[in-house]
């Protein structure tokens, strides 16, 4: 990691401004040409790697929040967040937030509420309750099953048709002159502008990969959406006392300009409309409310009871877009200008991991990587009995570099969308501060950046090897 402070915002208080860093318990105060540091290293951290920071304009300071998100299977999330209000002068408290989620800050402190998403509350198939009735219990069932790999020894399966690895050395030199990207011509995969919409599904031997295939029926009429149920909004303030108020839907986020506290929630889950390829549509609704909070904060809101107003999505993303580009501009702004090296008390304190659970952690991403090469299971509308079918990897090679906490694994090798050219990515395996990286669908991600042409360009290889 470069010894220079990362911004992950920058808050003005006044005339000062705070400059917290991404992955490190320290900010800089920076008051003109002065600059001060504040550090926090004996803060609590989240039960995990940390995967999240944000910056917090609120009460004179600025509010770092870290999380952290372990997958839990059926997927689901386990959240764990903490936060730490900066002033000017040092830390005013830190503070432990569970799995609340952060929906915004003001100068009073830090709003939290409920971290269900209102996916929840998307109701049921109108016609499920009937059809339930009568249902045989899944203990009580003959071992049928609808997975189409019972029983199958993918060793034993034929192989499908495939195309060259790579082009030929002067094929892939007439492409390159005529500065063209090589076509999927793949004859097996139907792509999903199909008038039959997708019809290919694959898995892979070592790794978690699939694709989508349109029910043979169509999907019931869904039922309406479930109101969302009353849910605590929570004020933690910078001294790190807490109000708490009982809203009757589920609130999504909250602003407070002077007197004035806006709320949005959703009244509803999402409403599900059947599209035309047999799936569904999501369409989420939600409200704002305003509320005059100068005789101080009510015990309970109830939004049916208030006039409201649908939120314009519109507005919604040009609000992102400009929030992306303001940080943009912040990092900008102050990367590379504060040297920590130093800097007193900039460092978590490792995490307490024994000797078994760092090499236990290293093999299982090592094992991740080793399978990228293994054929995978590929059945098609055209030809629905399985088949193997060759992976998009070759040549794979991976080596771990590194002391604990900074281990890497390096995983290089060579790949069908890239001809001629060997790749490279490196990935740690443990935060700064000692905690196992969550590396959850890291190969869905690799061959989603690959595929989409989301790395490195090829000018940048050095000695036919590229960093991505």
């Amino acid at each position: 990691m470069s010894s220079f402070l990362d911004p992950v915002d920058a808050v003005a208080v006044g005339d000062v401004t705070i400059v917290p860093d991404t992955s490190r318990p320290v900010a800089a105060v920076v008051t003109g040409d002065d600059v001060l540091w504040v550090t926090w290293a004996d803060a609590p951290l989240p039960d995990g790697a940390v995967d999240e920071v944000r910056a917090l304009a609120s009460g004179g300071g600025a509010w770092v929040v870290y999380g952290s998100r372990e997958d839990v299977g059926d997927d689901l999330d386990e959240v764990s967040r903490t936060a730490v209000h900066v002033a000017p002068d040092g830390v005013t408290t830190a503070v432990e937030l569970g799995d609340r989620r952060v929906l915004g800050a003001d100068d009073d402190g830090l709003w939290i509420g409920d971290p269900r998403d209102a996916s929840m509350w998307m109701g049921d198939d109108e016609d499920e309750d009937s059809e339930d009735e009568g249902l045989e219990d899944p203990e009580d069932d003959d071992g049928d099953s609808d997975d189409p790999l019972d029983g199958v020894d993918p060793e034993t399966l034929p192989w499908a048709p495939s195309e060259p690895f790579w082009p030929s050395p002067e094929e892939w030199a007439a492409t390159l002159a005529a500065g063209e990207e090589p076509e999927d011509d793949d004859p097996e995969l139907l792509d999903d502008e199909d008038d039959d919409g997708p019809r290919s599904w694959s898995v892979s031997f070592g790794g978690v990969e699939g694709g989508f295939v349109p029910p043979e029926e169509p999907q019931a009429d869904p039922g309406p959406p479930l109101p969302t149920p009353p849910t605590d909004l929570v004020l933690v303030r910078t001294d790190g006392t807490r109000t708490t108020i009982t809203v009757d839907h589920l609130v999504q986020s909250v602003d407070r300009a002077g007197a004035l506290l806006t709320i949005r929630y959703m009244p509803t889950g999402p409403r599900r409309t059947p599209d035309a390829t047999g799936g569904m549509t999501y369409d989420y609704e939600s409200r704002k409310v305003d509320l005059d909070v100068s005789a101080g904060l009510p015990d309970t809101i109830t939004t049916e009871h208030l006039p409201s107003r649908p939120v314009d999505d519109d507005e919604d993303e040009a609000t992102w877009d400009s929030e992306e580009e303001r940080l943009e501009a912040v990092r900008a702004r102050w990367s590379e200008r504060f040297d920590l090296t130093d800097v007193a008390g900039a460092r978590w304190p490792l995490h307490d991991l024994d000797d078994a659970a760092r090499e236990r952690a290293v093999a299982d991403l090592v094992g991740v990587f080793e399978s990228l090469d293994q054929p995978g299971i590929l059945w098609t509308h055209g030809h629905p009995e399985p088949r193997r079918s060759a992976s998009a990897y070759r040549a794979v090679e991976v080596t771990v570099e590194g002391e604990w906490p900074a281990t890497e694994v390096v995983v290089s090798f060579e790949h069908s969308d890239v001809p001629y050219l060997r790749l490279r990515r490196r990935y740690r395996v443990f935060d700064d501060a000692g905690h196992v990286e969550d590396w959850t669908y890291v190969t869905v991600y690799l061959d989603e950046d690959i595929a989409t042409g989301d790395i490195a360009p090829r000018e940048d290889a050095v000695d036919g090897v590229l960093d991505i």
